[in-house]
């Protein structure tokens, strides 16, 4: 019996130019605001290669998250290892292709 695991990759076109999603995804207070969290520990610049963001979340900010940048190329490619609570890690892989000025399209692994 063979088993196969279905992997999607969510993917929707924002209507922003390239440079304003990347400045999102790689600002630590915009990531901190998104999610509704803390910054605990951050660069006082985006994200870049190497850097490792850590954000309180839950109730009282107590749970950390941990972002580390596996990968940078602005304003197309990002790489990161999320440390969850409990043990669970996640590698997201985020991809910003321009469309044209005003629009991008945006994938998630």
């Amino acid at each position: 019996m063979s088993r196969r695991l279905l992997h999607a990759c969510p993917t929707d076109v924002v209507r922003a130019p390239a440079a304003r999603i990347w400045r999102l995804v790689t600002a630590p207070e915009e990531l901190a605001r998104w999610s509704e969290s803390r910054i605990l520990d951050a660069p006082r610049r985006s994200l870049d290669t190497g850097d490792r963001l850590v954000l309180g979340a839950g109730v009282g900010h107590w749970l950390r998250v941990v972002f580390e940048v596996q990968a940078a190329t602005a304003p197309r490619h990002l790489v990161l290892r999320i440390r969850l609570p409990f043990g669970v890690v996640n590698d997201e892989v985020i991809e910003i292709v321009a469309i044209d000025d005003v629009s991008s399209r945006v994938t998630f692994n």
